[in-house]
């Protein structure tokens, strides 16, 4: 008899069971990794807006710095803390704040829509620069 003769198809599923959930958690933890980076730029980028504003408007700017200090806190937050507890984070509000879950969800599609295009208009001009 063959090894394999000697597994149940229940052991079966429940192998296969845990390597896609393996596979599921390193891909969420990579994605995690992925969006932490990315929130990290965009405070580099409202910080970078909040100078050009600082001499114009310098009450305004203070306040775009500390929108980007908490970009930068949920970036920290988004790298250190495990996958159940950001779920966890995630029901909690949904149950005691809908509306900001809501809120957020909608202003998280809102910035990656514009850059989304604004990625797409800078691979346009590079492609028209390389064809001229």
């Amino acid at each position: 008899m063959s090894p394999q003769e000697n597994v149940s198809p229940q052991e079966n599923v429940e192998t296969l069971g845990r390597s896609i959930k393996d596979s599921a958690v390193h891909l969420a933890e990579t994605q995690k990794e992925a969006g932490a980076q990315q929130l990290s730029g965009i405070a580099g980028a409202v910080h970078a807006a909040a100078d050009e504003l600082t001499g114009q408007l310098p009450g305004a700017a203070g306040y775009i710095h500390e929108a980007a200090g908490q970009i930068d806190n949920a970036a920290a937050d988004l790298r250190t803390r495990s996958l159940s507890d950001l779920t966890d984070g995630v029901r909690r509000l949904g149950q005691e704040r809908p509306l900001a879950l809501f809120g957020g969800a909608v202003l998280a599609g809102f910035v990656l829509s514009r850059f989304l295009r604004s990625a797409e208009t800078s691979d346009r001009r590079e492609d028209s620069a390389r064809g001229q």
